[in-house]
């Protein structure tokens, strides 16, 4: 039985459905762009925007995740310069399979506090990096990035880009988050287009996993969901055909870098409103 509060909305106007294919098409291309999931902008707007409570925000991003991490990974893997890197990709899927119990159980014994403490420097030296560091492959050089040769140390650190901590869909939105950033610490020689291809490939597979789990607990409104997910699918498209021209994919690594210092400053929040909690409680 569903309480009240998971209650929302079961059906959407003819406006609200063009208003969610808008949104699901602007959020796919930026994400596609960025190669992020999209669940950071999605999630806020199912919430505040259309009355889900925020069990069913998450679950019906979900959908849209997928829906533009498809699209994307297709669109990618269909043209000659190509930059998704298969080797890196498969690494990363079989990593969050394999290792998610073991790291959940790593991840009880970490303060989640400090955990933010450490993305807010990580992901501000990250935006910094990609506003005014030079990608170390342009996108005339794209050619070989596929062909890129992995070490035996770089599969390994690869695997362990996959940050587990806590279960839940903060969890798993702070995952997509690091893989960009993640994969130009481990493996500079991507690139950005590289690593953000890397990290929607990855991302496809988690979403869907993610998307299927939530529909089974019913926390997933597909009245709206679907309709936002069509406008995810047309966004992804979008997104790849244009980061591949030099001139966006420059526009891209500030759009990532904005999105990064956005959520750097959030979780900058989070940090502060815990230690003033932590010492009221303690006077």
């Amino acid at each position: 039985m569903t309480d009240a509060a998971d209650a929302g909305p079961s059906a959407a106007t003819p406006a609200r459905r063009a208003l969610l294919v808008l949104a699901g098409l602007a959020i796919g291309a930026w994400s596609a762009l960025c190669g992020i999931g999209g669940g950071v902008f999605a999630v806020p707007l199912l919430h505040y925007g259309f009355g889900l409570s925020l069990k069913r925000s998450v679950g019906s991003s979900l959908l849209l995740v997928a829906g533009s991490t498809t699209s994307a990974t297709i669109t990618e893997l269909s043209r000659g310069d190509s930059a998704l890197h298969l080797a890196a990709a498969g690494v990363m899927i079989a990593t969050s399979f394999v290792g998610a119990r073991i790291g959940f159980r790593i991840g009880q014994r970490l303060d989640a506090t400090k955990l933010k403490l450490v993305f807010v420097v990580v992901l501000t030296l990250v935006a910094a990096d990609l506003l005014f560091g030079a990608d170390p492959r342009s996108a005339e050089s794209l050619g070989d990035v596929r062909a890129l040769a992995l070490s035996p140390l770089e599969y390994v650190e690869i695997g362990a880009l996959r940050p587990r901590g806590h279960r839940g869909a903060a969890a798993r939105r702070r995952r997509r988050l690091v893989a960009v950033p993640g994969l130009l610490f481990v493996l500079p020689g991507l690139g950005f287009l590289g690593a953000r291809a890397t990290s929607m490939a990855m991302s496809l597979f988690t979403s869907w996993q993610s998307a299927w789990l939530y529909r089974r607990e019913r926390k997933v409104e597909l009245a709206i969901a679907l309709w936002l997910a069509l406008g995810a699918i047309a966004g992804g498209w979008i997104g790849v055909t244009l980061v591949h021209v030099p001139e966006a994919t420059l526009l891209a690594r500030r759009m990532l870098a904005a999105t990064l210092a956005f959520v750097s400053v959030r979780f900058a929040f989070d940090v502060a409103r815990a230690r003033r909690a932590a010492s009221n409680a303690a006077r």
